[in-house]
């Protein structure tokens, strides 16, 4: 069952390059562009505590592409893009993870909404690490957003950001990584 929400957005960040596009049906206006945020393309959990070494590590994971596809429906004034995306981790579990499991947050965000309440939309995924495999890619499920536009020639300005939800403590972790 794919997730579903409405009119996301969010303020613009730093970019990483598409890693996978999106596709359009024959005769329809192209696909919004996707990207990856650098700076929430990756995020590190470590246990709770003081420690910030590498044996206090609980899980690490990276955001490596997404898969979309996009569809275009007329309406009297503009119209509506479908997109589903289905987003892709790789995941690795650290020496302080004693649950085998890896619970993670993303988001999808348009910033053309911005400043609306539905500037991005938050998806919660657990992802398990079967016995014996300390790194595991996982395909989360599909996310269904609805972009109303006035003309499918606007389409390009309603770009598509993904990203893990990030800590501050997480993000300046990533900051001071690079």
């Amino acid at each position: 069952m794919p997730r579903l929400f409405l009119r996301p957005i969010l303020a613009s960040l730093a970019l990483l390059p598409v890693v996978a596009g999106c596709t359009a049906t024959k005769d329809q206006p192209p696909c919004p562009p996707v990207y990856i945020l650098s700076e929430a393309s990756h995020v590190t959990h470590f246990r709770p505590g003081p420690g910030h070494d590498l044996t206090d590590v609980d899980v690490q994971a990276e955001i490596i592409g997404f898969h979309g596809e996009c569809g275009f429906k007329e309406r009297a004034e503009g119209g509506d893009v479908k997109v589903s995306l289905q987003v892709a981790f790789d995941v690795k579990r650290g020496p302080a993870n004693t649950s085998h499991k890896a619970d993670l947050t993303y988001f999808v965000a348009i910033p053309a909404f911005y400043p609306q309440d539905q500037a991005k939309a938050v998806f919660p995924v657990t992802i398990e690490f079967p016995e014996g495999l300390n790194d595991v890619r996982h395909v989360d499920q599909a996310v269904a957003l609805t972009i109303p536009v006035k003309s499918h020639d606007l389409i390009n300005k309603y770009e598509v950001y993904l990203g893990f939800q990030t800590s501050a403590d997480e993000l300046e972790h990533n900051r001071a990584s690079k």
